[in-house]
């Protein structure tokens, strides 16, 4: 199943949801990396995949997929590196997982 014969996804009102970029802190855990790939298999969004690993990922990252060009990895230290904030400014949605196992969202 691609994402291109998905169903057109609608929000409450019926209105046709339009696609997001997410920010996903965490994207090469156990779950960020199950988030990014159930998010690029069903939805239109674009994935910032953010974390310091890409293990778990890295067949999401394989060219020729059919999601190749809505996913972007970005290797980084989110405690010390000042890429983030801009990768943060042009997401619609961030996906934080704590090491608490909290999770946190934020829209822009």
């Amino acid at each position: 199943m691609s994402s291109s014969s998905a169903p057109q996804r609608i929000d409450l009102d019926g209105s046709p949801i339009q696609p997001l970029t997410i920010c996903m802190i965490g994207a090469g855990g156990f779950i960020g990396s199950h988030l990014c790939e159930k998010l690029l298999w069903e939805t239109e969004h674009t994935v910032f995949a953010i974390d310091v690993y890409s293990d778990k990922i890295q067949h999401l990252l394989e060219p020729g997929q059919p999601w190749s060009s809505r996913i972007e990895f970005h290797r980084l230290n989110i405690k010390n590196d000042s890429r983030l904030e801009g990768l943060i400014k042009m997401s619609d949605l961030v996906k934080k997982r704590e090491e608490n196992r909290n999770s946190y969202y934020s829209m822009h």
